[in-house]
């Protein structure tokens, strides 16, 4: 079997050139570094993050501990720490056994050493150090919270205390990707540094962001509340004046075309809150408030009233007085009533809420308009837009300039340029690697064509059988055999087999001088078919001579 396959190998091999078995040998090679590239590959661990964002504190000592465990490890820059992956958990587990991470904030445990030859200053330092780092790790702590630093400045003790300075601390916060603290988590840290810090008052505390943002200004409360007050007021200003310059823009974008058009807007408002209150009397309109009238009447039947001097005889007579029968004297009746009228009044109270336009200045520039009225058609529709009122005061200023696009036209210029190299390059790479493809695959195909054609072991004919074909003539046939005769010794006949074994012809010696008769005419032609058949054919040419051999043995 191996022998069978080393001997068309050796074959292939003697049939080709030097740049051919070059090649052969530079691509024989390439796959052996590329196996074993691969089964390196693939042999080689697979290594997973175990700890990042560390300070380098805390990576010397974790890598310090891997060593003494034998656990593999690599570093990506001097913040993250990876591990083989199915040792991730493991090794999490073990460090934090041993407190590993620790942060990189310096605790209590600055005291835990011996403290002989410290100065009464160093002493203070690292107090203040040890306090600044339980306060991060305090305020780390929380879930929200991803990386904390704290500074706290304590003036020296002054003998009076109205001289005496405050203690003050500031708190910059990382905040959690996905998270936010709210108004009342910032409140509570800083009530809790406040609270750990001797002297220290939580209106002394500033908190912001790794972003700048003020989160809490370490003002009193009033003042506090001016300055929130303060930014929100300016925020809805910058907010309401970006509205008008949204629509203003969008409408000169679409009238005029992109990038044609530059809009901005300030929009002033009034914070003032008003209550205004009106009382309006109308004099035709009246009203009975109130009425008196007052009525007397004397009555008298001609008598003279006599009697007892004295209030006695003044007194109406009692019921017992009254005799049946006899009319009752009425001596004085008086009746009173009193109409007053006013003049009817209607009020109005009205609340007036914070934070109307007071006045809106609105300046637009527009490229290469020169028509004036088309100028003061596009200020009208500007107005329009943006709510401009003449009355109130504001302001609108609509001017054409020419503008400078040299600028853009060069940086087209450039990325246009930068396109087409990087399309010339993807079209370049896209054929080159289709020609190379081709060319390896061509000669593929030879190599394979070529190994298949000396592995093959027997004819396979390619024309009709010799019994169908026309028969040559005699003459030309007797002078193929008697050359074929003279020009090697008959081989003995091969044994029988379902399939003949084939045999490289041997090279035929070179003939004799001997004296060849002159053919005629029709013979001319005749050798001219057979060699014009032996050169398109060979195989058939073969075929022939192997069955004129054979009938000649017979």
């Amino acid at each position: 079997m191996l022998t069978q396959i080393r001997q068309p190998i050796l074959q292939l091999w003697s049939r080709q050139t030097r740049t051919q078995r070059a090649v052969m040998i530079a691509l024989l090679i390439s796959g052996i570094v590329l196996v074993i590239a691969f089964a390196a590959w693939a042999s080689t661990p697979s290594y997973s993050v175990a700890f990042s964002g560390l300070s380098e504190v805390d990576a010397a000592a974790i890598v310090e501990k891997l060593e003494e465990e034998g656990i593999d490890y690599q570093l990506r820059g001097s913040t993250t720490i990876l591990v083989p992956s199915k040792d991730v958990y493991s090794v999490r587990l073990k460090l934090a056994k041993e407190s590993l991470p620790s942060g990189s904030s310096a605790g209590f445990e600055l005291f835990d050493g011996n403290a002989l030859g410290m100065t009464e200053f160093t002493q203070r330092v690292n107090y203040q150090r040890a306090l600044e780092g339980e306060l991060e790790r305090t305020i780390g702590s929380l879930a929200a919270v991803k990386a904390v630093r704290v500074h706290i400045v304590t003036p020296e003790k002054s003998l009076l205390k109205d001289d005496q300075e405050m203690t003050t601390a500031s708190v910059t916060i990382e905040v959690q990707p996905g998270k936010s603290l709210d108004a009342s988590q910032v409140r509570a840290i800083t009530h809790l540094v406040a609270g750990s810090v001797e002297g220290l008052k939580p209106d002394n505390v500033v908190v912001v962001d790794v972003n700048g943002n003020m989160l809490a200004s370490g003002m009193s409360s009033e003042n506090a509340l001016a300055a929130a007050q303060n930014d929100s007021q300016r925020a809805a200003e910058l907010a309401f004046a970006s509205q008008i310059e949204k629509k203003v823009q969008e409408l000169l974008d679409t009238a005029l075309g992109p990038n044609r058009s530059i809009v901005k807007a300030t929009v002033a408002m009034d914070w003032t809150q008003r209550e205004t209150v009106q009382q309006a009397f109308d004099p035709e309109a009246t009203a009975v408030r109130s009425s008196e009238v007052i009525s007397e009447k004397y009555t008298t039947d001609g008598e003279v009233v006599g009697g007892i001097p004295g209030a006695a005889s003044n007194l109406p007579l009692g019921e017992e007085e009254i005799v049946e029968g006899e009319e009752q004297r009425v001596l004085y009746s008086r009746e009173n009533e009193v109409f007053n009228y006013e003049v009817s009044s209607t009020e109005t109270r009205e609340v007036q809420a914070p934070g109307q336009v007071s006045q809106v200045s609105l300046s637009v520039l527009v490229d290469g308009v020169t028509d004036a009225a088309q100028l003061e058609s596009l200020k009208s529709i500007i107005a329009a837009a943006a709510g401009i009122d003449a009355e109130r005061g504001d302001i609108l200023a609509v001017q054409s300039l020419a503008f400078d696009r040299s600028y853009y036209e060069q940086q087209a210029s450039e990325m246009a340029e930068s396109e087409k190299t990087q399309r010339s390059w993807q079209i370049g790479m896209m054929v080159g690697a289709a020609l190379l493809l081709g060319l390896l695959l061509w000669y593929i195909s030879r190599l394979l064509n070529n190994l298949h054609k000396a592995s093959t072991q027997a004819w396979t004919p390619v024309l009709k059988p010799v019994s169908e074909m026309t028969a040559l003539p005699g003459e030309a046939a007797a002078a193929l055999a008697a050359a074929e005769s003279a020009a090697a010794p008959q081989p003995a006949p091969p044994p029988a087999a379902p399939r003949e074994e084939y045999t490289p012809p041997r090279p035929i010696p070179q003939m004799q001088d001997v004296d060849i008769p002159r053919l005629s005419e029709e013979d001319e032609e005749l050798q001219k078919v057979v060699s014009q058949l032996a050169e398109e054919n060979p195989a058939a040419v073969a075929e022939i001579i192997q069955m004129w051999l054979n009938q000649s043995e017979k």
